[in-house]
């Protein structure tokens, strides 16, 4: 089977972007629109889903070139293209983010920052409490990206030499002993613990985001997205599909299923219906959210109307922009409402100047982002492979 770029998961990047983008945006103007028990302020708040599908298309993405080993007998992945691919996707995007914030806000200039600065440079972050959200709320979901990049080849070294159904039995498994230990390690931390020669500055927390939004918090998103990538790659590889005479309905089914699920989860983020259905600990609606958003992502590809509208040229653009969008978004609201109450402009009252003003300045900082960083280097580490 082919390589291949897998339809409308650009649009679907874009959908997680303007999620998360809400929920900052929300904290700012703070909507308040309700009907009946469908909720806005709740819609925006549990806009961090998006960080959830960004998840389960990281795991979907970056397991392809496996599942091809396993399904297909195809070349093992060598590890060092791999991390440089994924060092070239995260790195230099970041990096002059995390450079420009810490420069222009003169956080350098404060002894006391350096520990948070050196602990953002080296993406451990999210193992201090008083880091984790510090300079960018955003990053800390960069941090855990990176170490989802530190954990895949090891899943697939052990599941190399297994059959397709027993991989993917092995990976539920282990999504369960992950969400299985994260919610121990939560219950464990019964005390604070300080930073190593601070009183002051807190290393972990009881509750603390160090043991809530960790690593093993995350995982069972991520494996999520490693089994969909391999069901999907599986389905995928049926040839017969396109030259089937019912093919037509097949992709009718498939825009109702995706209607059906996309509609379930801005039901359950706009009511009290989400929290109730989460497991305890569970992070994003786990499990019931994420394996909708599973199935969301595995039907767009066989999708007629759902792929046009996210395959269309503004939104497939806002997905490949959406790493900026991401890594931007917060610093500039966050500037763009200072600067407006300089002047005597409320958010609340002024959420439109607020939107208009802060989307145009992320576009462009986004754009400016993809085209003169993220896509040379990219294409110079995609080179150097060949």
């Amino acid at each position: 089977m082919q390589k291949q770029r897998i339809a409308g998961l650009d649009g679907l990047r874009a959908l997680a972007a303007m999620a998360v983008f809400a929920v900052h945006y929300n904290q700012i103007v703070d909507v308040d629109v309700q009907f009946g028990e469908f909720d806005f302020y709740l819609l925006f708040v549990n806009g961090e889903l998006g960080v959830a599908l960004f998840f389960v298309l990281s795991g979907l993405l970056l397991s392809l070139p496996y599942w091809r080993t396993i399904l297909f007998k195809q070349a093992w992945p060598k590890l060092s293209t791999f991390v440089k691919h994924r060092l070239a996707r995260i790195l230099p995007a970041y990096y002059l983010a995390l450079t420009l914030i810490i420069v222009l806000t003169n956080y350098w200039v404060f002894p006391a920052a350096w520990p948070d600065i050196l602990l953002h440079y080296s993406f451990l972050f999210n193992y201090a409490e008083f880091s984790f959200f510090s300079i960018n709320p955003t990053f800390w979901t960069l941090a855990v990206e990176m170490q989802f990049y530190l954990v895949l080849p090891i899943f697939f070294v052990a599941l190399r030499h297994q059959s397709f159904a027993r991989a993917i039995g092995l990976l539920v498994i282990l999504a369960l002993v992950c969400y299985a230990l994260h919610y121990m390690l939560v219950l464990a931390v019964d005390k604070n613990i300080p930073w190593p020669g601070s009183t002051i500055l807190l290393w972990i927390k009881v509750n603390g985001a160090v043991v809530t939004q960790s690593l093993l918090a995350h995982l069972p998103h991520f494996i999520i997205g490693i089994v969909t990538g391999g069901v999907l790659l599986r389905t995928m590889a049926n040839d017969t599909f396109e030259q089937d005479s019912s093919a037509g309905q097949k992709k009718s089914v498939f825009d109702v299923i995706f209607v059906l699920c996309l509609s379930t989860v801005v039901l359950l983020m706009g009511t009290e219906l989400g929290e109730r259905m989460q497991i305890p600990m569970g992070r994003y609606g786990l499990p019931v959210l994420p394996l909708i958003l599973a199935i969301l992502v595995y039907v767009t590809p066989f999708t007629h109307y759902a792929k046009w509208v996210l395959d269309s040229l503004v939104v497939r653009h806002l997905g490949k922009v959406s790493y900026g969008i991401y890594i931007y978004h917060f610093p500039i609201l966050t500037f763009v409402d200072y600067k407006m109450s300089t002047y005597g402009w409320d958010a609340r009252n002024d959420w439109a100047y607020l939107l208009i003003i802060s989307s145009l300045l992320i576009l462009i900082v986004a754009n400016l982002s993809y085209y003169l960083v993220e896509r040379p280097i990219l294409g110079y580490a995609h080179k150097q492979q060949s």
